[in-house]
This record gives structure tokens, C-alpha cells and sequence, in this order.
């Protein structure tokens, strides 16, 4: 069995590569990005990355597939790891201070995405208009706040020099109890999502990675690519 990834591009579609590899799946993918990002994995799995092949398919770019990513399966506010095509506009501006209150958001991290979407793709499950994204509801003001502190800790880590505002009473945002239905948008319906994974795992879709976490690994990608 091989799995063919077209347009993994992105960093969601680099970590279904590199899922999929880790778990002794042969992957068929034109890109030399992949080989070279997974060449340890590579010398140990049993795994093959071949460059030409049929098999399931799945893609990030549009193109025809089993699976296409925006028509089969639908993402919503995944977090990636660098400024990529998933990178929220919110999160731009607010590197830069620039203000943008944007929606409310279900953020979802791309590794608990791409862990998905390598379980389907090993069944070799066809999908249609499956939703996907976390299952917490954000406010704006509560993301604001998260991605502001981490980013100022981070700036001030490649200095040393913290200030105690930074580093002290960093309580995570948007803890507070909310009201038994009061929301504040309608959150994509997760039921068919859920649904296959339980069948396929047995767990249904838990996302594990907290939000500061995949907030985390995404300012460390930009800030590598800014040096």
C-alpha cells in the first residue's frame, strides 16, 4: 500500500508526509523537501519515499484526488507551523502590532490535523465535505492576548532580557466559565469527523496539542525564517 501526496507544499501537508512515513506507510511525492526533511526516518523505517507512483491519493493544492483538501475534507482555523497558506491574517497583524479583532475561532493545531488525516488516508477512506477544527471556542481578545504574550516572551528569550510582566501571572486566556448556551459563533459540525475516527481508532477526535502549544511552535517557525 502507498499513499500519494500531491502539493504537500504547506506544513500540514509536510506533516501528513512525515506522519504517514512514521508509521511504515510508503508515501509516493514528487517534492526532494520531503526526502531530505525525513532522511534519518528514512534510513531506519521500513517505509520506502518513492518520486513516481499510483495509489490513494490525497492533495493540498486542488489537483484531482481521492482526497482534496477544501473539498472533501474542509479545515478551519488551523494553526501551522510558519507563515504559510494556513496562517490566519490575525496572527500576522499581530506580530507586527497591528490591530485585527477578528472572529471567533475553533483553532486547531496541524499536528493533531496531519494525525488525522494519516489515519484516514492508512484506511484508504474516501470523504465528502467532512469538517474539521478544534473543539474549543476562542474569542479575538482571548487569541490576542495568548499570541501577544508568547511573542513578546520569545522576543525577549533571544535577548535575555525578560521582564517580570513576561514572565510571572501568564494565566491562560479565555478561562473563564461562559454561561450553558451562550457562544459566540456556530462551530463546524465535528459529528462525521468524530464519527470515522472513532470507528478508525477508536478514540473519535480528540485534539491533543493546547492551544499555546501549537501557538508556540508556530511564532518559533516565524521567527526562524526572520533570522
Amino acid at each position: 500500500m502507498a499513499i500519494l501526496v500531491i502539493g504537500a507544499t504547506c506544513s500540514l501537508g509536510e506533516l501528513v508526509v512525515d506522519k504517514l512515513l512514521s508509521m511504515d506507510i510508503d508515501v509516493i511525492a514528487k517534492e526532494e523537501s520531503h526526502r531530505v526533511r525525513n532522511k534519518t526516518l528514512l534510513e531506519y523505517s521500513l517505509a520506502i519515499l518513492s518520486e513516481e507512483g499510483s495509489g490513494f491519493s490525497i492533495s493540498f493544492d486542488g489537483s484531482e484526488a481521492d482526497i482534496v483538501i477544501g473539498k472533501n475534507l474542509i479545515i478551519h482555523d488551523l494553526i501551522p507551523t510558519r507563515d504559510d497558506r494556513w496562517m490566519a491574517s490575525e496572527f500576522r497583524d499581530w506580530a507586527i502590532g497591528k490591530e485585527n479583532t477578528g472572529r471567533p475561532r475553533f483553532w486547531l493545531s496541524v499536528f493533531d490535523a496531519a494525525n488525522a488525516i494519516a489515519q484516514i488516508l492508512k484506511a484508504q477512506l474516501t470523504l465528502e465535505e467532512v469538517q474539521m477544527c478544534g473543539r474549543r471556542e476562542w474569542s479575538s481578545i482571548d487569541s490576542q492576548t495568548e499570541f501577544e504574550m508568547l511573542w513578546q516572551r520569545t522576543n525577549q528569550g533571544q535577548t535575555g532580557n525578560f521582564t517580570a510582566e513576561t514572565l510571572f501571572g501568564q494565566d491562560i486566556a479565555g478561562m473563564e466559565a461562559k454561561p450553558i448556551g451562550i457562544k459566540d459563533s456556530e462551530r463546524p459540525d465535528l459529528a462525521p469527523l468524530h464519527q470515522i475516527l472513532l470507528d478508525l481508532t477508536g478514540d473519535g477526535w480528540r485534539p491533543l496539542i493546547p492551544f499555546r502549544t501549537a501557538l508556540m511552535s508556530l511564532i518559533a517557525g516565524i521567527m526562524d525564517v526572520n533570522r
